[in-house]
């Protein structure tokens, strides 16, 4: 069920250096990180052969819209400004993304985000809970 798709790419998730926290008052903090793995499949024609490190989402202390036990938080730019959230590979990066966070314990991200200053879709998945590192 775990992805972690830039462009095309699918960086996997590393599941261990990944974690999704919410604080009692509904905050939603998500780091989600690609895989090392996936970094060095990367054939000379891969869109992303430069990278030498998988990318990481991060999203901190966002306010959420909580609907029963699912969180949903849109991020564009006003949000961005406003939090620490964007996307790490050799740069930060902003993202346009919605996050959608459900108590049955899924996250899903779905957007786009800026790699070297082009637009790249992104998609995530991961399956929770994550153990504890």
């Amino acid at each position: 069920m775990d992805r972690f798709v830039l462009g095309n790419t699918d960086f996997a998730v590393d599941r261990s250096a990944s974690s999704v926290q919410v604080a009692p008052d509904g905050l939603v903090t998500v780091v989600v990180c690609g895989t090392d793995e996936a970094v060095d499949a990367q054939r000379d024609t891969d869109p992303f052969n430069w990278a030498i490190h998988p990318p990481t989402l991060y999203v901190t202390a966002v306010p959420a819209t909580w609907t029963g036990d699912v969180a949903t938080v849109r991020i564009d730019e006003a949000v961005s400004d406003l939090y620490d959230v964007g996307l790490y590979l050799h740069e930060h990066g902003d993202v346009t993304v919605e996050l959608t966070l459900d108590r049955a314990r899924a996250l899903h991200i779905s957007g786009s985000a800026q790699v070297s200053g082009h637009a790249e879709p992104i998609d995530i998945k991961v399956g929770l809970p994550l153990l504890p590192s």
